[in-house]
């Protein structure tokens, strides 16, 4: 819920630049209404009934204190700030008996000034929410805020934040990476149900930024980053050095920020801490002169998942050679555009492989580059054998061994393909990755024996091949929106 703010100031240069300049939005406000004299606020006060007035003193006509008067007459309570020069200094003062919140010097006013402000309005109307409904705080009995912040520096943004002091604990900036087509599909609020570090959220220290990254800043050895894995699949998690205090934060985030390299080849799932952080060798050629011969021989025979294999394996000798990723990429890419022979190049396959080749370079992991690869060569080769056949023998294998540990490479190794490749070929035939699929085989299957009542929740979870039983009832829970427990009882 926003808070509703009337803006009352008569210089209409003044008046556009902070309903311009002032990220309203981002602070939990929006401009409800705005008037240029004292007469058409007032009217618009009582229209509006908002929960925020901010108004210049000096207007024609009726003045900024005979407005507040009359506002104190039909609302005691309304949250008021008075925007003025200070010149006017000695009026602002008359205001204190009107309950004013906060004087603003519009002459000298920066923007660390509108936002501490907005600030401590924001912690004040809520409190006032918060002792009218009882004593519950508005993020405990709705929702919990996540902000989408512009972050080029950090610096404004860490002015903020509602520390307690603690000046002696230590800090880690933490970038949390999740797959921009599985965030985009996120209710955040629900994403954040249970999440292990209230305090986070109460004193504001995550937000999210518009590359849609997941920023925390957690108290060292007290909010231990490794429960966020735990609690959330499919993300990576980038962890700085230890710094002492908010003066070193933005080292911290610059830090957490470098480490996104590292990520591409660990993958998801995965913490990169920067104590740990790997070193690129700039110097060293990205593929060696063999290696790009065999590639361009194996483009020439379009056979695509024996291309998807040697990616593979360029793959693993970079990362063993610490290539940078973003030089990988632009190679790879660059060599395939080249070398596809011109046959496979119709007119329908031309936008969808340069959409490829854009996407790919703003991949977050190897696999992801490699999915998207296969994907584009799937489409531009379009290879002859029938594929039906290779998925209706990997659904058959899935069948016979769900109870044993199932991973993409053993069941693509069962049918003799690329992981990579199989895994394009198994979506393109059923809608689905194939461990969506077999997570999918394995709840169905935990729910004939839940209905049967054949044994434990820890029993059911282990003959379905789900043995560690937090993962299985986070598994059941994302399938059928109850956990085992829930499901059983309702039967």
């Amino acid at each position: 819920m926003s808070i509703r703010t009337m803006l009352v100031e008569d210089e209409w240069l003044i008046r556009e630049a902070l309903l311009r300049t002032v990220p309203w939005e981002q602070y939990g406000f929006e401009i409800a209404g705005q008037a240029s004299n004292g007469k058409d606020a007032l009217e618009m006060f009582i229209q509006l009934q908002p929960d925020v007035v901010i108004t210049d003193i000096r207007m024609p006509g009726m003045d900024g204190l005979e407005l507040i008067g009359c506002i104190r007459e039909i609302s005691p309570t309304v949250l008021i700030c008075i925007l003025s020069s200070h010149t006017d200094f000695g009026l602002a003062r008359q205001g204190i008996r009107y309950g004013v919140f906060e004087y603003l010097d519009k002459l000298n006013l920066s923007s660390g000034e509108v936002e501490h402000c907005l600030e401590r309005l924001y912690d004040t109307f809520h409190k006032k929410l918060s002792e009218q409904s009882g004593g519950t705080s508005l993020l405990a009995a709705s929702q919990p805020e996540v902000r989408i912040l512009e972050l080029q520096s950090p610096s404004a943004w860490l002015k903020q934040f509602r520390l307690s002091a603690r000046e002696w604990a230590g800090w880690r900036w933490i970038i949390m990476l999740m797959d921009r087509e599985i965030w985009g599909q996120t209710d955040i609020h629900a994403w954040l149900e249970g999440f292990p570090y209230p305090a986070v959220i109460a004193e504001r220290r995550l937000f999210v930024d518009t590359e849609q990254r997941l920023h925390l800043i957690l108290e060292d050895e007290i909010e231990a980053p490794h429960l966020l894995l735990e609690r959330y699949e499919d993300t990576g998690i980038l962890i700085s050095s230890r710094v002492a205090g908010p003066n070193e934060w933005e080292k911290a985030y610059r830090e957490a920020e470098e480490l996104q390299a590292d990520l591409f080849y660990t993958g998801w799932n995965h913490m990169v801490e920067y104590e740990h952080k790997r070193i690129y060798q700039m110097s060293v050629p990205v593929l060696q002169a063999q290696q790009e011969e065999n590639l361009i021989a194996l483009l020439a025979g379009g056979n695509a998942n024996a291309i998807m294999d040697c990616l593979d394996q360029l793959m693993q000798d970079a990362e063993r050679r610490s290539v940078h990723p973003k030089r990988l990429v632009q190679a790879l890419t660059m060599l395939l555009t080249r070398n596809i022979p011109g046959r496979y190049f119709h007119q329908e396959h031309i936008a969808a492989w340069g959409e490829t080749i854009s996407l790919a370079h703003s991949c977050t992991t190897a696999r992801q580059f490699m999915e998207r690869m296969s994907a584009a060569l799937r489409t531009v080769m379009q290879d002859e054998r029938s594929v039906t056949i290779d998925v209706e023998s990997a659904i058959r294998y899935v069948q016979q061994h769900y109870p044993e540990k199932i991973t993409l490479g053993r069941l693509a190794g069962a049918v003799h393909l690329n992981p990579n490749y199989f895994s394009t070929l198994f979506k393109e035939q059923t809608g689905e990755t194939p461990m969506s699929y077999v997570a999918g085989f394995r709840v169905e299957k935990a729910k004939e024996l839940l209905r049967r009542r054949e044994g434990s929740i820890q029993e059911i979870a282990e003959q379905v091949g789900l043995h560690n039983l937090s993962h299985f009832s986070r598994v059941f829970k994302k399938m059928t929106g109850k956990t085992p427990s829930e499901y059983r009882g309702d039967l």
